[in-house]
């Protein structure tokens, strides 16, 4: 299951997040997932430029593609997603999309004389994961309530049944959600304690779930000729980001179950209740790209080795609400002085990546095809402010190696100075048993334009498609029955668009 952008804060009880560790396995995934095209011939031939690499894009795809660079080139891009859900919860579909547009990549790169053969440096600042997404939900859930589960109800880390002295009820009310929203029954003020509600399905439950942020990176990168034909290259990565995840999540009484109650305190009159779960995180990490290219002038080869990405996270969440109870008033957690913010601190290590391609160049037609493979199982998770050795056992037993691949072509109009391109690529989803549409399948394409002889204006658009799925929630009762709600099935479109100025003297 690819969960593209998932929540990070699984090990927080109180987040309205999947309960299990997919979530956090999904955020070490994306982490770990092939950078973003920086520049627009990339993303058009379908990030397939291993062997094919031609100036400043070689400090992304082939480090050592940088060395046969004739002159200095300067390259800016921008890139803009689109990114839409088509998601089902208990029989409803419910759309969403979501856009967003960033600086893609600003970079320079320029040859150094030397007495034989070639040498050039490049360096650049790329956006190289972008975690724009959106999905909603609605339906009625017969089944159970997020308001009647054990992570919800003790999310100030206080298990029910325990003791306290006088001032129960305060302490509840500033420090637990739940109780503060009026959504359990009262408790004595001191002594032996056990929250309990009325709610046990039947309510209608929606809400829209929106990620966004991205991962920058500083690249520098050299590359130079070892032997005729033969050059070799290194690309150092420094990376840097933030990711926000929001969720807007309602219960609401459609079918009239609290309409006659007769109390005259929350939770009865129950009419709706809204909560609102964020997630902020700060991202920072490093890593290296080797590669080698061997020109044979029609026919190219190269191959690249990036070495495990090696993140540090540092991760803060919280909630928030309203609870509606009709002529019995309406309860905020504004009122709440100390509800919990949950901090964590981790670090999450990619696995080595490997890419291979070859290309032919012939009578300015361009064809190219390369693979790409990570074993995903080889993530881990590390040095947490709680124990993660869950996490990294989940993704050896459940991640798989992942062998991708790419096809790409470009063909350049004599006399004319226009290029048209095209690009094919299918990335397999790294769960272990997943349906083959739980892949990536994307579809590219593009066009360059040569203004002048040292200026180049280039355009391109990426169309990529795939399934998923997203726990709402998966807990138990107090009572320790299961209690669950899931978007079963969404279907996802992903529409890429960058355009590149160039600029070569």
């Amino acid at each position: 299951m690819i969960l593209v952008i998932a929540a990070a804060a699984v090990l927080a009880p109180a987040i309205l997040t999947p309960s299990n560790a997919r979530a956090q396995i999904a955020e070490g995934l994306l982490l770990a997932a092939p950078s973003l095209p920086s520049e627009a011939r990339g993303l058009a031939m379908g990030g397939n430029l291993v062997s094919a690499a031609d100036g400043l894009d070689a400090l992304q795809y082939n480090p050592a593609a940088l060395a046969p660079i004739a002159k200095r080139e300067v390259a800016l891009s921008l890139f803009n997603r689109d990114h839409g859900s088509t998601a089902q919860f208990f029989g409803s579909s419910s759309t969403a999309s979501l856009d967003a547009t960033a600086l893609s990549s600003l970079g320079i790169a320029a040859p150094f004389a030397t007495t034989q053969g070639h040498f050039a440096m490049a360096v650049s600042f790329d956006r190289v994961r972008d975690y724009t997404s959106s999905y909603s939900f609605k339906a009625v859930n017969p089944n159970s309530s997020y308001f009647n589960t054990q992570g919800f109800l003790t999310q100030n880390g206080v298990t029910p049944l325990t003791g306290y002295g006088t001032g129960l009820n305060e302490f509840l009310a500033n420090t637990n959600l739940a109780y503060a929203l009026g959504l359990t029954y009262g408790v004595p003020d001191s002594g032996t304690y056990s929250l309990t509600t009325p709610f046990s399905g039947g309510l209608e439950q929606s809400g829209t779930v929106t990620t966004q942020g991205g991962l920058n990176a500083v690249r520098v990168g050299a590359g130079i000729d070892i032997a005729p034909g033969v050059s070799a290259g290194a690309t150092i990565n420094f990376l840097f980001g933030t990711y926000d995840y929001t969720m807007n999540y309602q219960e609401r009484d459609v079918n009239g179950i609290f309409a006659n109650d007769t109390g005259s305190y929350p939770p009865t009159k129950f009419q709706q209740a809204n909560i609102t779960t964020t997630l902020h995180q700060d991202q920072s990490g490093a890593s290296l790209k080797l590669g080698l290219l061997v020109d044979r002038n029609i026919v190219k080869f190269g191959v690249t080795f990036e070495t495990p990405q090696v993140m540090h996270i540092d991760e803060t969440s919280e909630q928030s609400g309203t609870a509606n109870f009709g002529t019995n008033g309406i309860l905020t957690s504004d009122n709440a002085t100390s509800l919990p913010l949950f901090e964590q601190t981790y670090d999450i290590t990619t696995p080595l990546r490997v890419d291979a391609g070859a290309s032919i160049h012939l009578l300015g037609l361009v064809g190219s095809a390369s693979i790409s493979y990570a074993d995903m199982s080889q993530l881990r998770f590390s040095n947490g402010t709680v124990d993660m050795s869950d996490l990294n056992t989940f993704a050896q037993d459940s991640l798989r190696g992942v062998l991708s691949w790419q096809l790409g072509a470009e063909y350049t109009f004599p006399l004319i100075g226009l290029s048209v391109r095209a690009g094919y690529s299918s990335e397999p989803s790294p769960y272990k048993g997943d349906p083959t549409n739980y892949g990536v399948s994307a579809i590219s394409g593009g066009i360059g334009f040569a203004l002048s002889e040292s200026v180049d204006l280039e355009a391109s658009l990426r169309h990529a498609i795939y399934h998923t799925n997203h726990s709402i929630y998966n807990d138990l009762t107090p009572q320790g029955t299961a209690a669950s709600a899931n978007i079963t099935d969404d279907a996802v479109t992903r529409n890429d668009i960058a355009v590149t100025f160039r600029y070569r003297y």
